[in-house]
């Protein structure tokens, strides 16, 4: 222990409640104890889901409480649901509130609740605890989420049931088309036509089967809107899961929004893009609306089209999506950036949203046939001709986006002391290597209240949006040492996972590691390769990130109240792949340390 230190906090992943203090010194917290606590029942056991949520709850000075990361659901496995029942029903008496993911008791976790073949009243009968547990303690604020069921894109069956590997990207051609066609839209003889070409390409059972799931999880999150006028919900948002302008899901959402104006609760319940952000954002709304607060957030862009522009898994203009992840917290845009609590600054598209993984892949180019093996040269020409990559190249390019006079701005505005944060969604599923580079150069990194680059631009808005509400009052308030700790832990995570392993290792991972192994570049199941890749991992990465600690947040202080905190050493163990795949990391670190 360095002298001055007050806290030594532990990293390693789920050792939330593992604290080390030293017994000389007082530590003065703004609670008496028992220390106030949040509930978290997660979606899965994805480190966004579990580790997330839980350090957004340390960093707003309560206790997460979790249930064991082995029985949520994984892409092989469904949760444990009578366990997780079990285990609900114990702890929620001794939490201040709850933020329950209802996939995860209605069908054992977000995976299965695409695969599960269980009727409405199986799973409503499942979801029953939680009205049981509100009626015996109806001052318990109870706040949850219910999925609006994506349809997914391409023929990929690894989170969805088996068919969608090989009719899946019909299945969504059908659902765009005919909600397009019942919405007035397009050209109605063409898309007829083209329907009943694909109507007649994919086997009725297929199709019969499917739509009854999506009709089974529509009654059921109606179910929860109706019990949110009952009262067994305080705050109830139902995310659509990786959405654009039509179809099925889109057809289903506005009909969830009339349902909840008719029942007169359009107030407490929300229906827009998202998900894997959603516990956070419930988070956000508890604490801050323990302490009053409902954020008032100025936001600045790199592009003077970048707020009107609407990104790859959304359906709606980012200034649009900002607004309904305010929603929850009850927050507005300011037009006065002197009047706001937290300034936002957006790195939206300029022209059309690219794809993290591009940036790395369009800059290697036609030299990274070399990498590949005779067997896999036809799958590098087949990408190097996507749409996809000509669309990265197009906003790699622009003109219409200036990052470096944005991360000045940004820099300015963190000299002068206001709470600022960056949502980076120029790119889906990683973060801007151009703009992570100008943040460098130009930012006190250690000083901003919230960072994203993270898959959709739903999931980093709303990742940010939490975290530098919970930040902002940090700052207005003061916090604990172990509150500081949580905040800089996730702060510098951010960086790690979504600009230099996101933007640019795992890229390079994909493009030079997997072909060496006979597998094409992908970030889905790597099989018996997933060891070998993980160490891989681990060697490209934990040497940049103790870059980034030592030139941009170790030595660095940061404030909470009257109090300044210095950071100590900011360490990675390990790098793992939870669901033995390249498209997430988790991130063990070991002790650090915050002192005064």
């Amino acid at each position: 222990m360095i002298a001055g230190c007050l806290l030594t906090i532990s990293t390693r992943p789920y050792a939330l409640r593992t604290i080390i203090l030293p017994t000389n010194i007082p530590i003065h917290r703004k609670y008496s104890f028992p220390m106030p606590s949040i509930l978290i029942l997660p979606l899965d056991d994805r480190p966004p889901n579990v580790e997330f949520p839980a350090l957004l709850v340390q960093a707003a000075g309560f206790e997460p409480i979790l249930p064991p990361k082995d029985w949520l659901g994984t892409p092989w496995r469904a949760g444990d649901v009578d366990r997780l029942t079990g285990w609900l029903t114990e702890n929620a008496p001794r939490a201040d509130a709850l933020v329950l993911a209802l996939d995860t008791l209605g069908y054992g976790g977000l995976v299965n609740s695409r695969r599960s073949t269980d009727p409405a009243d199986v799973v409503l009968r499942r979801l029953e605890t939680i009205r049981a547990i509100k009626r015996n303690h109806p001052k318990l604020t109870v706040l949850g989420y219910s999925i609006l069921m994506r349809v997914t894109r391409g023929n990929d069956a690894e989170e969805e049931k088996a068919y969608w590997g090989t009719y899946g990207a019909r299945m969504f051609r059908i659902s765009y088309l005919e909600d397009r066609l019942a919405m007035l839209s397009g050209d109605p003889a063409a898309d007829e036509a083209e329907l009943a070409r694909l109507r007649a390409e994919v086997p009725a059972d297929v199709l019969t089967d499917y739509l009854e799931g999506r009709v089974r999880n529509h009654a059921v999150n109606r179910a929860m809107i109706e019990w949110t006028a009952e009262g067994v919900f305080d705050y109830l948002i139902i995310p659509q899961d990786d959405t654009m302008e039509y179809g099925w899901n889109i057809a289903e959402a506005r009909q969830l929004r009339r349902l909840a104006r008719q029942l007169g609760v359009a107030d407490r319940v929300s229906v827009y893009p998202g998900t894997d952000e959603t516990d956070m954002l419930l988070i956000a709304r508890y604490v801050a609306g323990q302490a009053g607060f409902r954020p008032r957030v100025w936001t600045r862009y790199s592009s003077v089209r970048a707020g009107s522009v609407i990104t790859a898994y959304e359906d709606r203009p980012m200034e649009e999506l900002i607004k309904a992840h305010l929603a929850p917290l009850g927050g507005i845009i300011e037009d006065d950036p002197a009047a706001a609590d937290v300034r936002i600054y957006v790195n939206s598209p300029a022209e059309v949203q690219g794809n993290g993984f591009d940036q790395i892949a369009a800059e290697i180019g036609e030299s990274g046939a070399a990498h590949f093996p005779a067997e896999l040269q036809a799958a590098w020409d087949a990408y190097r001709r996507s749409d996809g990559l000509r669309n990265s190249l197009r906003e790699m390019h622009s003109v219409q986006r200036n990052v470096d006079e944005f991360a000045r701005s940004l820099a300015l505005a963190v000299s002068e002391g206001h709470t600022c944060a960056v949502v980076d969604a120029a790119y889906v599923n990683g973060g801007d290597i151009e703009l992570g580079e100008a943040l460098r150069r130009h930012v006190d990194l250690a000083q901003l209240a919230g960072f994203g680059g993270w898959n959709t631009a739903g999931n980093t808005l709303g990742t940010v949006l939490a975290h530098s509400v919970i930040r902002h009052l940090q700052r207005v308030h003061g916090a604990t040492p172990e509150a500081i700790a949580a905040h800089v832990r996730f702060l510098f995570v951010r960086f790690v996972d979504d600009f230099l392993y996101q933007g640019i290792v795992r890229s390079h991972v994909a493009i030079e590691d997997l072909p060496k192994r006979g597998i094409p570049p992908k970030m889905t199941n790597l099989g018996d390769a997933a060891e070998a890749i993980e160490d891989i991992v681990n060697q490209r990465l934990i040497p940049a990130a103790a870059e980034l600690a030592a030139q941009h947040f170790s030595g660095y202080s940061v404030s909470a109240g009257d109090t300044r905190f210095t950071i100590d050493v900011l360490k990675i163990n390990r790098i793992f792949l939870p669901w033995q795949r390249l498209f997430e990391i988790g991130i063990e670190m070991e002790e650090f340390t915050i002192c005064d």
